[in-house]
């Protein structure tokens, strides 16, 4: 029932870890890792899953799209200032 919850809070409104987290009153690890069981289990169903990179704003660095957490530093200019990766759900 968990994951049936986030695909309905998700769909169509892109949202990160952090506010998915405070949204569903669960721990952050926890909202990670069924978005992760739910990014594989959405390829025999209607949906699919849409990450925003993380983008550092201090240099313009773009993250790796697998990444669904917020990274701390930038490999580039090592700075912190950086935006949290976005998630949504959009129907195929």
């Amino acid at each position: 029932m968990y994951r049936k919850e986030l695909i309905k809070i998700l769909l169509n409104n892109p949202m990160s870890v952090h506010e998915l987290a405070v949204a569903m009153e669960e721990p952050i690890k926890e909202v990670r890792d069924d978005l992760q069981h739910l990014h594989k289990s959405l390829r025999h169903s209607p949906y699919q899953i849409e990450i925003t990179p993380a983008k550092c704003n201090q240099c313009g660095f773009v993250f790796n799209r697998d990444k669904m957490s917020k990274p701390s530093r930038c490999p580039q200019c090592k700075g912190t200032w950086i935006s949290a990766p976005l998630i949504q759900i959009r129907e195929k």
